[in-house]
């Protein structure tokens, strides 16, 4: 059989076969568009959940970093360089005394013990006077020439103590019965009179360790009297006495009484400057190589500059007792780090 092909049909099929191959070629384009858009979505959730996943690693990693730093939340460690640096300062604890001192006011007047009221032995006439009011003198030392009245012999009154002429009611040509001449004190050894209220007495007692201050100055004592008030006022007076070498202490001089009321042995005592507040807490840091830990602390007895450990360290602990707050900040900015 022979078919007879005719250049119209020839035409037609070659129409037919280029619009097949156009819708075959359209058909793959949206199967790799659809795959493209397929792929594009996987590889962004795989990135959506890489990124997750990577911020988990980078909180790990920056947490292991602060572990580097921070062993937990309670310690930090810090290389003995950089403690160097910022002078982070460390002590074992062990005993001492803790002294509470109070406060109390008076001044400086003279010691009567050292003070000398001078008379003529005999009644006469005064033939001459060797020194004046505010004059200083020696042991031995002329003060005044007198004629007896009965022997009409002259004979000489001299200083019993070295020390100032405070006081003179002598002159040449005046006649000496048995007032005082001379008054000389030894300004050297004063007494200070600390007045006690009722309300404080019961914390005062003899021998007590007291420190006399002035604006300028300062000195130790102990209470040795423990008298009435001259005056009939309504406080007690405790003297204190002293011996100084310079000028600056004088009769009239008012003064501060820091006064040691009470000193106990304890078997731990703290500078207070090792003490800080860490979460409603009193704590120290203790050292251990280069890791400094938080140790929450029982205090007892204080005074002004210390205090006593009755829990939280054991003797010969190692302590920071200065620049603790800069290891407390370093454990806010790790606590800070972590929460986030």
């Amino acid at each position: 059989m022979q078919f007879k092909i005719n250049k119209t049909s020839i035409n037609t099929i070659i129409n037919n076969i280029y619009m097949m191959l156009i819708i075959m070629i359209i058909l793959t384009s949206i199967t790799h568009t659809v795959s493209a858009e397929q792929q594009q979505k996987q590889l962004v959730e795989h990135h959506h959940n890489n990124g997750e996943h990577g911020d988990t690693e980078h909180d790990h990693q920056t947490s292991d970093s602060a572990l580097d730093a921070h062993d937990d939340n309670d310690k930090v460690s810090i290389s003995s360089d950089m403690a160097m640096l910022n002078e982070i300062v460390t002590t074992k604890v062990g005993e001492g005394i803790i002294s509470q001192k109070q406060t109390f006011y008076g001044d400086v007047t003279l010691s009567p013990e050292n003070t000398s009221h001078i008379t003529a032995r005999f009644p006469g006439r005064i033939t001459a006077v060797y020194v004046q009011y505010g004059d200083a003198v020696k042991k031995g030392q002329k003060l005044a020439l007198v004629e007896s009245n009965t022997s009409l012999q002259t004979y000489t009154i001299t200083s019993p103590l070295t020390g100032l002429v405070i006081a003179k009611h002598a002159n040449a040509g005046e006649v000496a019965n048995e007032q005082v001449l001379f008054t000389i004190t030894n300004t050297k050894t004063l007494w200070a009179e600390i007045r006690i209220f009722p309300s404080q007495v019961a914390n005062i007692e003899l021998g007590q360790q007291v420190r006399l201050k002035t604006a300028d100055h300062q000195l130790e004592g102990q209470i040795t009297q423990l008298l009435p008030s001259n005056e009939s006022a309504p406080y007690r007076i405790a003297r204190v006495k002293f011996t100084h070498t310079s000028s600056y202490w004088f009769p009239g001089l008012m003064i501060e009484a820091e006064v040691s009321v009470r000193s106990e042995s304890v078997p731990i005592r703290l500078p207070k400057q090792a003490l800080q507040q860490v979460e409603g807490k009193t704590v120290v840091f203790v050292k251990q190589g280069d890791v400094y830990e938080v140790k929450p602390v029982v205090l007892g007895i204080q005074d002004d500059h210390f205090a006593s450990v009755m829990d939280g360290i054991a003797v010969g602990d190692e302590v920071v007792i200065k620049n603790s707050y800069l290891i407390k900040a370093e454990l806010e900015k790790a606590g800070a780090a972590h929460s986030h």
